[in-house]
């Protein structure tokens, strides 16, 4: 499986770096977490995150995670997703991107993922 990418804010990603593990509000509301490939970044950035500041993208190596990991649409449409049943350790995190808005101050992709 390919590698796994999430949009949070950075307070979020500040907490999960120091206390080991990332989880989500999505995570207690539906048993979760909402994640992308990477060629969902940006329609997940527009369709969920529109005009949010304080963004940041990491991205999740499936290898490394200990809990169940599904690709499925739960919201009855075609385009499939990963979703982590659980939390996830800080040490499956390979990379924080924290230079995610460009000079709009729309939110893109970082420099070093928009040719892969």
């Amino acid at each position: 499986m390919d590698l796994l990418y999430r949009i949070a804010p950075a307070a979020d990603v500040e907490l999960a770096e120091a206390q080991g593990w990332f989880e989500s509000a999505d995570l207690a509301a539906e048993g979760f977490i909402h994640c992308s490939f990477l060629h969902q970044v940006m329609g997940v950035s527009r369709r969920h995150y529109g005009g949010q500041q304080g963004l940041v993208l990491f991205c999740i190596d499936p290898t490394a995670v200990d809990c169940e990991i599904r690709v499925e649409n739960t919201s009855g449409g075609t385009e499939l997703y990963p979703h982590i049943y659980g939390r996830v350790p800080w040490t499956a995190v390979k990379q924080v991107y924290r230079d995610t808005y460009g000079a709009t101050g729309v939110f893109e992709l970082p420099l070093g993922l928009r040719s892969q």
